[in-house]
């Protein structure tokens, strides 16, 4: 596997984990953390045609017996006793808080890793209002794109407005941190008659700007 985000998102993965991935596609990273040591992994898609290649894959390398498939909606007719971590990356917001809404139903789990691939603060926030802590994040550029990477385990947890709007702050997320401050920037020399956007805005400028000193040391 070569790919630098699915490697990035691995690298929140232990071998001692049984997890399940969902939206899995060509089962890349269940085969990774195999090869590595893992002894129990699930792998799931809503697309039966996904799931079919995955299985070629996994079989192609004689790992049936360690990765199991299933084609299912999220987590629907799955019993989640038997593992301990869930990972799922690559969808939207929307999609992940429809898998994860039903919290009991994941009493077993210890661990979920998250890249949601858009509404970053939506995801904090669902996540922090339904009692998980925001661990880690890694941010990875793949490809001409930035991704985020989330580790959350159970327990309180009162992010400050800031840390929901740009994640956790990291002295090693400069160049992301000038990438949003640009972009939104951008974003604020169109919003000339939008007077409620351009405050948000503004105030997530602030943000990156505390960020950015935070980073050289001013502050």
């Amino acid at each position: 596997m070569n790919n630098k985000r699915l490697l990035a998102i691995a690298a929140f993965l232990d071998k001692d984990d049984a997890f399940i991935d969902i939206g899995t596609d060509h089962a890349y990273i269940p085969i990774y953390m195999a090869n590595l040591g893992a002894k129990k992994i699930l792998a799931t898609d809503i697309h039966e045609k996904a799931i079919i290649g995955a299985k070629k894959n996994i079989l192609t390398r004689n790992l049936d017996k360690v990765i199991e498939t299933k084609v299912t909606d999220g987590l629907e007719n799955i019993d989640t006793s038997c593992y301990n971590t869930l990972l799922i990356a690559g969808m939207g917001t929307r999609t992940i808080k429809h898998i994860l809404k039903d919290i009991v139903k994941h009493s077993t789990i210890k661990k979920i890793v998250l890249a949601p691939n858009n509404d970053l603060d939506k995801m904090r926030l669902f996540m922090m209002e339904n009692e998980f802590v925001l661990k880690k994040e890694k941010i990875v550029f793949d490809k001409g794109h930035y991704y985020t990477i989330m580790e959350y385990e159970k327990g309180k947890q009162n992010l400050s407005k800031e840390e929901i709007v740009i994640g956790l702050y990291n002295k090693e997320n400069k160049e992301y941190y000038l990438f949003l401050k640009k972009k939104y920037e951008g974003i604020l020399t169109k919003l000339q008659h939008d007077e409620a956007k351009r405050r948000k805005i503004v105030e997530i400028i602030a943000f990156l700007t505390s960020y950015l000193q935070k980073e050289d040391g001013i502050v």
